[in-house]
């Protein structure tokens, strides 16, 4: 069935699974915040739902080292990493809390915005369904 051969849908499913990995990770930052020695992981996040629907992805920039140049969400297993170049404290514990709930805020975002915009192609194809079946 071609219906769900779409480019958008293909890409939504790996994009949105990069999302809940990196609140997970983001999560067990919060929930390390106190314990000694901990130190801050990310996710490489730097693929845009532009790339994942282009036929030729377009050779990828890094902007730090931790990147992993050309890969895209759902190519490879994401790998989380040890953030650098955060300030520790005394304990040697470097989360911040300001910058983890800001990831935490924005990588929602970006799942609710995925899930409007999977939402959207479905509503698109209930209505074209329904049109259908009134001729």
């Amino acid at each position: 069935m071609e219906l769900f051969q779409d480019s958008t849908l293909q890409a939504i499913g790996p994009y949105m699974s990069r999302l809940s990995k990196r609140q997970q990770i983001v999560a067990s930052n919060l929930a390390n915040i106190d314990t000694p020695g901990y130190k801050t992981r990310d996710l490489s996040f730097h693929a845009t739902i532009q790339e994942l629907l282009s036929e030729t992805p377009e050779p990828q920039r890094t902007s730090r080292p931790e990147h992993i140049g050309g890969a895209l969400p759902g190519s490879s297993p994401a790998q989380p990493y040890e953030v650098p170049g955060l300030v520790s404290r005394m304990d040697h514990n470097n989360v911040d809390l300001d910058r983890e709930l800001l990831k935490l805020s924005e990588t929602s975002f970006g799942y609710s915005m995925m899930a409007e915009i999977l939402k959207g192609k479905f509503r698109t194809l209930a209505i074209s369904i329904n049109e259908g079946g009134n001729r």
